[in-house]
């Protein structure tokens, strides 16, 4: 038990704001040291814009300990969507979305996507609807069918319930 309090007291001095980032970075280590895995999160923010693999290194350390945030579920899984490892990217966002116990558009917009990378249109039309249903899309709708990657999409049996524009650009 002393052990955790010593590793959120190292989490405590490494959110002050008058350290350095080389501070920063020792004392969430040494939060680790004790414990406090959630230092692998200040770890990311840290090294994030100088070495983002190093970075989602630190999330892939911290998903490794099942912590029950999905923020580092969310972040991992939007990188790998962007690297179009669409397998991965479904792994961690359906894993965030089990985390919070709660509904994300931002969340289900992405798994829409991998999900129809991926081949699974089911999944990936309930995904969109769940998304569209927040209203906060409308951009993104309106230009999907000119991304190559969803070429069809709008002849897609699944998809024919959604306002999706053929054109081409």
């Amino acid at each position: 038990m002393a052990r955790q309090y010593i590793g959120r007291a190292y989490l405590g001095i490494a959110s002050r704001e008058n350290n350095t980032s080389k501070q920063e970075e020792e004392y969430c280590r040494k939060a680790l040291q004790y414990g406090a895995v959630q230092a692998y999160m200040g770890l990311y923010f840290i090294t994030v814009q100088e070495a983002p693999e190093t970075a989602l290194g630190y999330l892939r350390q911290y998903v490794a300990t099942k912590p029950g945030d999905s923020v580092p579920y969310v972040i991992l899984g939007e990188a790998e969507l962007e690297k179009r490892n669409y397998k991965e990217a479904d792994s961690y966002l359906r894993e965030s979305k089990k985390v919070a116990r709660a509904s994300s558009p931002r969340v289900d917009f992405m798994l829409f996507q991998a999900n129809y990378m991926l081949g699974n249109f089911t999944d990936a039309s309930q995904m969109l609807e769940n998304a569209l249903s927040s209203g906060q899309f409308d951009k993104q709708m309106s230009s999907l069918s000119a991304d190559a990657r969803f070429a069809g999409i709008e002849k897609r049996p699944e998809f024919k319930k959604f306002p999706l524009h053929a054109s081409r650009s």
